[in-house]
């Protein structure tokens, strides 16, 4: 009998870690990055379009938390839903891109502001671009949009003397050609990193501490440029504790965590990185886990 005893206990282990492990690897999520659409129709409106499209799934695809559905694939399958020119996706198409495509989330957009303009302030003049882009996330699943927002940021460049004439002149120098491009570029990157943010806000990335080093109030984790951790982030970390669940049915939901603190990135290499230790409730150890935001 107690054989029996031990062996159903044992079971029951294997299958609560089971449940466990399952929870975290169902952290990743494919996504399908839908065609960005320009509705600025301006000088700049396609080619930041275009710009802000690469960088997101470039930056999605760096996330291990991620995978992004084939191009070619997933304009196949906006083709055949007449979705190609909306920028949107209503309930029903968003199941129907996840049945097709196998995608967990889609992503649209619109480029709705993309320009550079003068601006004189009391002690500076200069040039200031603004980017603006409407978003959307969509559960494929249920269809319910889970994100929708209006992510803007700017670029400025400034100078006391002389770059008045410049601005007001029809004569531009070359230099001021590219200096409009590039100030337009950086805004779209703050666009595009706002954008990752809210992704990392749904389904944040998760690694492992592997080492601390108290005398420097430093942890290094097991997540590096390669899963798109950048400098200055600012990571959580935690335990885990006692898995929660459901009292009928038996079904592990999750598991209770337990807060140790929180790191901000000063070092990141390929597979790994070092955060600096910005508040602890308790000391961190190896194997606590940790992962991006507060």
């Amino acid at each position: 009998m107690q054989k029996y005893f031990v062996q159903i206990i044992s079971l029951a282990v294997f299958v609560m870690i089971l449940g466990i492990s399952f929870v975290s690897e169902a952290a990743a999520k494919t996504v399908a990055v839908g065609t960005f659409i320009d509705s600025t129709h301006s000088h700049y409106g396609k080619m930041i379009c275009e710009h802000l499209q690469s960088s997101i799934q470039n930056g999605l695809v760096q996330n291990k938390n991620y995978t992004v559905v084939e191009r070619s694939n997933l304009d196949q399958i906006f083709k055949e839903l007449g979705l190609q020119n909306s920028g949107v996706v209503d309930g029903s198409s968003a199941i129907e891109i996840g049945n097709l495509s196998g995608a967990d989330y889609t992503l649209m957009g619109k480029v709705v502001e993309a320009e550079v303009n003068p601006y004189n302030s009391f002690a500076y003049e200069g040039l200031k671009a603004k980017v603006s882009f409407a978003m959307q996330i969509v559960d494929n699943k249920t269809g319910q949009v889970i994100s929708s927002d209006m992510v803007s940021d700017t670029d400025s460049s400034a100078t006391k003397n002389n770059l008045k004439k410049f601005i007001k002149s029809d004569l531009v120098p070359g230099h001021m050609s590219v200096n409009r491009d590039s100030l337009v570029y950086n805004a779209a990157e703050k666009v595009a990193g706002k954008v990752l943010d809210r992704m990392n806000d749904l389904n944040p990335l998760v690694g492992m501490v592997v080492a601390v080093d108290l005398d420097e109030d430093t942890v290094t984790f097991d997540l590096g440029y390669n899963d798109g951790v950048k400098k200055g982030d600012t990571y959580t970390i935690y335990t885990e504790s006692d898995p929660i669940v459901h009292p009928v049915t038996g079904e592990i939901l999750g598991v209770d965590e337990k807060f140790v603190g929180t790191v901000k990135v000063v070092k990141v290499q390929d597979r790994l990185s070092v955060g600096k230790l910005k508040e602890c409730e308790v000391t961190p150890v190896k194997t606590d886990k940790i992962r991006r935001g507060k």
